[in-house]
């Protein structure tokens, strides 16, 4: 299951859109800390797909805090942020990143990749 965190409405519906239609179940939260609570009841997702700037937490610190509680777990941080700004954000954590506006044929390629996992039924 994919996980997509993004505080825009539209943004958030829109991704969870063309990941149903690209095979990918997933499930869409707009905040971290709503993400961390499904994740404290067992909902893990295989693959996160985390906007940087969320209210409260950060997308980057929402991520390391996953991976702790599912190290295998495969990310992506979706941004538009510059990438001075994106380093500092994520710690020199290794974070795979895509720019926003997204180019959703990076981000299926990407959950294609070994790193990111095959659709999932």
């Amino acid at each position: 299951m994919v996980l997509v965190v993004e505080d825009e409405d539209v943004s958030r519906r829109a991704l969870v859109a063309l990941l149903a239609m690209s095979g990918y179940p997933s499930r869409a939260v707009p905040s971290a800390e709503e993400a961390l609570a499904a994740a404290s009841k067992g909902d893990l997702p295989d693959v996160a797909v985390v906007d940087l700037d969320l209210p409260g937490m950060n997308g980057a610190k929402l991520i390391e805090r996953l991976r702790r509680a599912k190290p295998g777990l495969k990310a992506v941080l979706l941004t538009a942020a510059d990438p001075e700004r994106v380093s500092f954000a994520t710690g020199g954590q290794k974070v795979n990143q895509l720019r926003k506006p997204i180019d959703f044929n990076e981000l299926l390629a990407f959950l294609a990749s070994e790193e990111g996992g095959g659709p999932m039924q």
